[in-house]
């Protein structure tokens, strides 16, 4: 097998460094940089065999994942789990996870860290649930080691559990107690609950709250609401 082309590939503006078209034995084989070629010394002429392009190309892959890795971690922070899917879509996951274990040595990875101001911003922002937490942090790729231990000393802000059902659900709310409307005879337990009940709580623990939680702020809103009616009238 010889190498019988090394040719300039691309006239971007925006691209940084050189890269060249290689073709062996007169066709096209794969899309290498500048540094590459240096680093195996590629020219024209030279004699190869499938090992030896094997390896420059597991090179090539590498250089290709790690720029990848460094814009994607530029952007926003990743669990290494997260990064080496992300990776794997085009270098494969043996490749990404050797990635995504150096950016994780060079300490551009810190999933304890990460994990605690994740759980916070769900908790804080998203006003998650425990549950729903959990859930999103495992989508992220954390594991339950670390998800557990940032979970520490998050607890549920039942004010602010209270202001978000009053915002969602408040008028509707609302509206039943002013038209007086009672409890669905197949409600949500076995005490049963109105219609605009059952949607503020069902909606309170799909955000993953627990059913006593979820409760426990509807009938503060309502409690809030009465308040409300009794003083206009």
């Amino acid at each position: 097998m010889i190498i019988t082309g090394i040719s300039r590939y691309g006239e971007k503006a925006s691209q940084k460094r050189p890269r060249y078209k290689i073709e062996v034995d007169g066709e096209y084989w794969y899309i290498l940089s500048d540094v590459l070629i240096a680093d195996f010394h590629l020219r024209k002429g030279m004699e190869v065999d499938e090992a030896f392009l094997q390896k420059v190309r597991e090179a090539a892959d590498y250089r290709k994942g790690r720029e990848r890795a460094f814009y994607l971690l530029e952007e926003r922070e990743h669990t290494r789990d997260e990064l080496t899917r992300k990776l794997a879509r085009s270098v494969g996951f043996e490749t990404a996870g050797k990635i995504a274990g150096e950016m994780e040595s060079l300490g551009l990875i810190r999933e304890d860290a990460y994990a605690a101001r994740y759980a916070q911003y769900l908790s804080e922002t998203r006003r998650y649930g425990r549950r729903r937490i959990v859930q999103e942090m495992m989508k992220k790729g954390f594991s339950r080691d670390t998800i557990d231990g940032a979970l520490t000393g998050i607890e549920t802000d039942e004010d602010a559990l209270e202001a978000l059902a009053f915002k969602k659900y408040g008028r509707a709310l609302r509206a039943e107690l002013e038209a007086g409307e009672e409890a669905e005879p197949s409600g949500f337990n076995r005490g049963g609950f109105t219609r605009a009940e059952n949607r503020a709580i069902q909606g309170l623990m799909r955000l993953g709250h627990g059913f006593s939680e979820a409760r426990a702020a509807v009938e503060a809103v309502e409690e809030a609401i009465r308040e409300e009616m009794e003083e206009e009238r």
